[in-house]
């Protein structure tokens, strides 16, 4: 069933955009109506990775529910897509893949990309350069609003799973004159900070840091897989075995985990979100975030595992947080639950329920633009 018989009432529209450099896919959601009067804009930024695709359904059952004045846009990760154009090519990869080794692409002290002649992989393999991705997108969204509605801008809610709650958090860190715009900040399994259970821990962080070998041969690996296994076999694999059940995801599990571009990617990223996420808690970026922020947590999930929710319910407890921070644990909804068709209403319905609990004039509690805010900024 097509995503217009499936949600009549609605406009899906899926376009590449030039964000940084690199074509990113995203898509545009809106009330297929002509009173259609948008006041308030969910953007959506997701995990690693990072394929927008797979949250189409999810986004609109969001948007359905939420009904007029609402609009969805969402953009996934830089160089994370179903193809070439998207993903970098083969000469690309091999280009850029030693360089990348050896120094760091980005400049720690400014934050700003190298200029580069050939295509700049600091963009989609590195977190700051995601940060950056994501930002110019949201600048691009407020800019095309602006050219469309020059008397007004939209109020923003974000909303974000896994690594994405963790590049929103520090973009609007970065970017007060974004955050005073944002009426609610939504959190699905943040994977906001590396703090999983112990003997997880150790390996993943061995793997991570051994990834100038790890990367070559699992890319290797899927390259020979995808030509000697047929695409079938490993359909009934993941739909009987992993028990993804949803026969679109599968499809785009296929597209996506079957190309070693996308796979090394996702692996460059992934490693450096191990190597780089702080173990405790991120406090300050907490306390100038504010509120509303409503975060979900998911059961049996490494990444964002049950432990974390009671770490910042003890610190709110304490006051090191802001006591509007809405905390859920939801155990019946997993880490993938994009995947699980089962598993998106629940989902859906905790996003709802946030974004309608919050009055549009409902002021922020943020710490505003004080020594002491400007001193957690610095830091962060």
């Amino acid at each position: 069933m097509s995503t217009k018989e499936q949600y009549p009432d609605l406009s899906v529209i899926g376009k590449q955009e030039c964000i940084c450099g690199w074509p990113t896919d995203t898509v545009n959601i809106d009330l297929d109506i002509d009173n259609h009067d948008i006041h308030t804009l969910i953007l959506f930024t997701p995990g690693n990775p990072g394929v927008i695709h797979w949250y189409i359904d999810f986004l609109c059952k969001v948007l359905q529910q939420l009904g007029n004045g609402f609009a969805v846009r969402g953009c996934s990760l830089a160089g994370h897509g179903l193809d070439d154009s998207v993903v970098g090519t083969a000469v690309d990869h091999n280009r850029q893949r030693q360089s990348f080794d050896k120094e760091h692409i980005i400049n720690n002290n400014s934050g700003e990309v190298t200029k580069d002649k050939q295509r700049n992989f600091a963009i989609p393999w590195t977190m700051k350069g995601q940060i950056i991705h994501r930002t110019e997108w949201i600048d691009n969204i407020l800019k095309d609003w602006k050219i469309k509605h020059p008397t007004s801008l939209p109020k923003l809610v974000f909303l974000n799973h896994s690594i994405g709650a963790h590049f929103i958090q520090t973009m609007l860190v970065q970017r007060p004159d974004i955050l005073k715009r944002t009426q609610q900040i939504i959190l699905i399994a943040p994977f906001i900070r590396f703090d999983p259970p112990l003997l997880k821990k150790l390996v993943l962080s061995r793997t991570a840091q051994a990834y100038r070998y790890t990367i070559p041969t699992i890319t290797s690996l899927v390259k020979v897989l995808s030509v000697i296994l047929p695409r079938k076999l490993i359909d009934i694999y993941l739909n009987k075995v992993m028990r993804l059940n949803c026969e679109n995801g599968r499809r785009i599990a296929l597209d996506v985990f079957m190309n070693d571009k996308m796979v090394r990617n996702h692996l460059v990223l992934g490693f450096e979100e191990i190597r780089d996420l702080c173990e405790y808690p991120n406090d300050a970026a907490l306390r100038i975030l504010g509120g509303p922020l409503s975060i979900l947590f998911c059961g049996k999930d490494q990444w964002a595992p049950e432990s974390h929710l009671h770490d910042l319910q003890f610190m709110q407890s304490k006051s090191q947080i802001p006591n509007n921070i809405h905390m859920k644990y939801k155990n019946q909804v997993q880490h993938d639950f994009i995947v699980h068709p089962e598993q998106i209403d629940p989902v859906v319905e905790y996003c709802v329920e946030r974004i309608k609990a919050n009055p549009s004039n409902l002021k922020r509690n943020s710490v505003g633009e004080d020594s002491s805010s400007i001193n957690l900024r610095s830091r962060l």
